[in-house]
């Protein structure tokens, strides 16, 4: 099977025809099981989250930019596209946040040590388990500041649990509301891009970095995403759970999201 699409700079995808991506675009061929991915050189946070999307439900060996490029897993073509959003939103909001996204692999806890509540997290396993039993274990786990982000049925993302007296993000954002409307710009895409991350690497995920807290705190953070993403369940019925830990200074009682 031969298909073709192209992204344009606003996330809309559509069929497309020719060689080159759109402005701030991205151009995808798909052959049999196989996938080639051409990203414009001045492509767009929300071109490359829709990809991330998009690239959900592809199993199969993926390129990027080159046909002399090595062929990467969905997993980590899919890390290789959130980090470059972050890079972006990042390059632009330096004193905001700096952070580095990885697949969470056993070798990572012992060189960051984790606080208790991320290392519960990234220890649940919800293989073969369909939403609900994944989020009855979770709830069983008792984790401590535990976040639930789910989707709409616009796909939109939303937070659906949130710990009480959250310090960051400024303004606890209202529950079932999509993150676009009850977070601030730039702290909702930096937040979406990790979402959307697990959501389509389908792993749990490790992220840290500094963070800006207020105007005159900045703390090193550590977040662990876990992804609920059942093969056999309708994305609509998708959640990730993340835990998230600031280091230093008076964060001991400090909770961010």
């Amino acid at each position: 099977m031969r298909a073709q699409i192209v992204i344009n700079k606003f996330g809309t995808t559509q069929t497309g025809t020719g060689s080159k991506p759109p402005s701030g675009g991205i151009l995808a061929r798909r052959s049999n099981r196989d996938f080639s991915i051409v990203l414009d050189q001045a492509v767009t946070i929300a071109a490359l989250i829709a990809l991330m999307r998009t690239l959900r439900a592809i199993d199969g060996q993926m390129k990027l930019d080159s046909d002399n490029a090595l062929p990467m897993t969905r997993q980590k073509m899919c890390l290789k596209l959130a980090r470059h959003a972050l890079s972006i939103i990042e390059k632009s909001h330096e004193t905001r946040f700096m952070s580095d996204l990885e697949i969470f692999n056993p070798e990572i806890s012992t060189i960051d040590v984790l606080p208790n509540n991320l290392t519960q997290l990234v220890e649940l396993d919800f293989t073969k388990l369909d939403a609900p039993s994944a989020l009855m274990k979770a709830s069983a786990a008792k984790i401590k500041n535990l976040v639930l982000v789910g989707q709409n049925r616009s796909m939109r993302l939303c937070f659906l649990a949130l710990p009480k007296d959250t310090a960051w993000p400024p303004g606890p954002p209202e529950l079932t509301l999509p993150i676009d409307e009850s977070v601030v710009e730039p702290i909702c895409t930096w937040l979406t891009i990790a979402y959307e991350a697990a959501l389509s690497i389908q792993a749990p995920i490790y992220q840290h970095g500094i963070l800006k807290i207020n105007s005159e705190l900045r703390l090193p953070f550590q977040r662990v995403l876990n992804p609920i993403t059942p093969t056999d369940d309708r994305p609509a019925h998708f959640r990730v759970l993340s835990v998230a830990s600031a280091i230093g200074g008076n964060a001991e009682n400090m909770i961010i999201i």
